[in-house]
């Protein structure tokens, strides 16, 4: 009978040890990156749903026009959602009533505008800051008589939390309307705000 001398003995069995210690070498830095992967996405997950995605402030206003004084009051009401930590997308809606001016041919007429706008935000040391810049509607009328118009709005704004839902929101807002009797508008509005 053939017995295989002890060097190919030797050779045979340190090729079976050493084949599946290869294997795992090239196994291990896959699963220990897949582990990474889903521990990566847990945290983004759980990061995702701590922070409110939508928020919806109403707000007293005071503003007007630049040609005839910024002193009116009025309302605004704006809903935003963020597309990003430190960006998102609001639409607001207002008006100021310009009682008692004459603003071209328009006799105490109401400045009603929608607008939407990109936000960027900054996360300060007690509140959130933040400057927008979008496109908006706009109509100056008094039932009677009216002009609308297209138009750019840009401002600034502040966001000073009260709980983990409410906060204070105070901002500062500009626009440029496309209306003949009056083409430049300015408010000021301080308001609450509910996230969710």
């Amino acid at each position: 009978m053939y017995h295989p001398p002890p060097s190919c003995l030797s050779t045979s069995i340190d090729a079976r040890i050493a084949r599946p210690r290869w294997r795992r070498s090239r196994r291990s830095p896959r699963r220990l990156l897949a582990a990474l992967l889903l521990l990566l996405a847990g945290a983004g997950s759980a990061a995702a749903q701590e922070r409110y995605s939508y928020t919806v402030t109403l707000s007293p206003s005071i503003g007007g026009s630049f040609s005839e004084g910024t002193d009116s009051s009025g309302v605004q009401a704006a809903f935003s959602w963020r597309t990003q930590p430190r960006t998102a997308v609001g639409v607001r809606f207002g008006s100021i009533g310009l009682s008692g001016d004459q603003v071209g041919t328009l006799e105490s007429p109401t400045f009603r505008y929608a607008t939407i706008a990109g936000e960027y935000r900054f996360q300060e040391l007690y509140y959130e800051s933040g400057v927008f810049f979008g496109l908006g509607l706009y109509q100056l009328g008094n039932g009677v008589d009216s002009e609308e118009g297209p138009g750019l709005t840009l401002g600034v704004s502040g966001d000073f939390p009260i709980n983990k839902r409410l906060s204070v929101v105070i901002e500062l807002s500009g626009h440029y309307a496309d209306i003949d009797a009056a083409s430049t508008y300015a408010a000021a509005h301080v308001g609450l705000a509910y996230q969710f």
